[in-house]
């Protein structure tokens, strides 16, 4: 079977058009993921953003327990000296 001018011209548009509709479906699909990938990395950055606010935070309330915990440890040592120099004061006073 025998092609003519005819038949191989319409033989070459057809693979020509089939060949650029894939194309064109491949580069649609390489930009949805290149715009997935841009979304992703934009909220990477805010997520690291919001993890560093927490790193931040977490590092002032550590900072707020340390003063606390001396304050209350203070005040007890303040106490206890209190209460032995009064239990001094009061065996003294019964000598």
């Amino acid at each position: 079977m025998a092609l003519g001018f005819f038949e191989f011209a319409l033989g070459v548009i057809v693979i020509g058009t089939i060949s650029s509709v894939v194309h064109g479906g491949m580069k649609i699909e390489r930009e949805k993921q290149k715009t997935a990938r841009r979304e992703l990395d934009n909220g990477g950055d805010q997520m690291r953003g919001v993890v560093g606010s927490i790193h931040e935070d977490v590092a002032k309330l550590k900072e707020r327990v340390r003063v606390l915990e001396k304050l209350v440890t203070d005040d007890d040592r303040r106490l206890a000296d209190e209460i032995e120099r009064l239990r001094r004061t009061e065996t003294n006073s019964r000598v």
